[in-house]
């Protein structure tokens, strides 16, 4: 008999190819919750975003329905996310149909909820400071200022 061939082998890790696999280990970990917090920060944008444009909607189709700014501010509640709301009415002249009633809308909102700057300036939009505006041109028929 070969003497070799009946001997196990014993052999194991050794200390650098385990602090290697720590190493590829931590930083797949590090990539993954970067990962995650980004994800989490532009969810958060988003979701903002998508509140104030519903705001501006809203504030749209109550002109369209007649209602004057103050009645407009009356029945829309304060929002958290929207810092400023601006209704700029106007009468424009349309082909075919004459003078009609119009306003320019325009919301202004912050799109991420922090106090505070984070000092690496990574994050998209993620100034404190930060602000959107959103602008629509509402357009409305005189008769529905007649239907109050």
């Amino acid at each position: 008999m070969i003497p070799h061939l009946h001997r196990r082998s014993n052999r194991g890790y050794t200390l650098v190819e385990a602090l290697v696999a720590g190493v590829v280990l931590m930083i797949g970990i590090s990539a993954a919750s970067q990962l995650s917090l980004t994800l989490i920060t532009q969810d958060e944008v988003n979701q903002r975003s998508a509140t104030a444009l519903n705001y501006l909607e809203t504030v749209a189709r109550l002109y369209q329905g007649g209602l004057d700014e103050a009645d407009i501010r009356l029945i829309v509640p304060d929002d958290p996310v929207v810092t400023n709301l601006t209704i700029t009415p106007s009468t424009p002249a349309v082909t075919g149909l004459g003078d009609m009633e119009a306003a320019t809308i325009s919301v202004t909102f912050k799109p991420v909820p922090s106090t505070k700057t984070w000092t690496a300036h990574s994050w998209t939009a993620g100034h404190k400071d930060a602000t959107r505006t959103s602008t629509v041109v509402a357009y409305r028929s005189s008769l529905s200022r007649t239907i109050q």
